[in-house]
């Protein structure tokens, strides 16, 4: 393990060679420390990981980062003081790597869902590094066909670390029915960028028909089954909305890996992933 100070000094080469801020990185490190404390402990099958963090890896840091974790979980009662005793629990798991992490706080998320989730807030410290960091723990989401296991590669090292996750058609869909459902409301670009992305990237391991069960089994869970069968209808709604435009360049602006990629471009991916759905 580097020093503190070594490691602030890799972490901005890294963050210069692929056009990234370095708190960035080192926020994707430390989730790394907490991945490598799960896959230790008698939790690992009980989080599956999904969101930023999971298509950040599955993408490369150069082509998205993010600042939160999300998982969802089974077998685990959500309750507070539940969820609180098993973070401290995997928190304290000792890796060898010399970083603290301790529990701060955890906080409902208040959404429109049947379920409790929560937000945990914790920090980590190595020397004169500080970090705050956040947690969002859900449960109820519908995985299709079901969680795999997943070899998280890591940043500075030639390893992974091996978790449960998202499958990529339910990464997919799930981004599918939020850009449909939400139509010319959405303020979610990262939402347009995942999907494009890893439509292009991934493309040759989705499983079509997989994709299909994975979308229908989203929407009926969110109750949105007729917004998506007029999805042709909601995408031209969006092609024509200025807001979106709008808020895709300050996305890109924001995240300079991007590059000049254009929202007509992220939209008719949008438009190809709706067309197979149909085949």
């Amino acid at each position: 393990m580097k020093t503190p100070e070594q490691l602030k000094g890799t972490i901005r080469n890294m963050a210069a060679q692929k056009n990234l801020r370095p708190q960035e990185v080192l926020q994707m490190f430390l989730f790394e420390r907490v991945l490598e404390r799960l896959a230790g402990s008698r939790y690992r099958k009980n989080f599956i990981l999904k969101g930023g963090l999971l298509i950040s890896s599955m993408l490369g840091i150069e082509e998205r980062t993010t600042i939160d974790m999300d998982t969802t979980v089974r077998g685990i009662r959500m309750e507070e003081p539940e969820i609180t005793s098993v973070i401290k629990e995997i928190l304290s798991i000792d890796v060898g790597d010399g970083i603290d992490f301790s529990f701060r706080k955890i906080e409902p998320i208040r959404e429109d869902d049947t379920y409790s989730n929560f937000r945990v807030h914790i920090d980590a410290r190595y020397g004169k590094i500080n970090s705050p960091m956040k947690l969002d723990i859900t449960t109820g989401d519908e995985i299709t066909p079901a969680a795999i296991q997943y070899d998280y590669p890591l940043l500075f090292e030639h390893k992974t670390v091996p978790v449960m996750a998202y499958t990529l058609e339910t990464i997919l869909a799930e981004k599918y029915e939020t850009i449909i459902r939400r139509n010319i409301g959405t303020t979610r670009a990262r939402d347009f960028y995942d999907l494009h992305t890893l439509y292009r990237e991934r493309y040759s391991e989705i499983r079509p028909d997989i994709l299909r069960m994975a979308v229908a089994h989203t929407a009926k869970k969110r109750g949105s089954a007729s917004a998506l069968a007029d999805w042709e209808e909601i995408l031209q709604d969006i092609r024509e909305e200025p807001m979106l435009v709008s808020f895709w360049h300050k996305y890109t602006a924001e995240n300079p890996y991007i590059g000049k990629l254009l929202f007509s471009e992220v939209l008719d991916t949008v438009e190809r992933i709706g067309r197979l759905l149909q085949e």
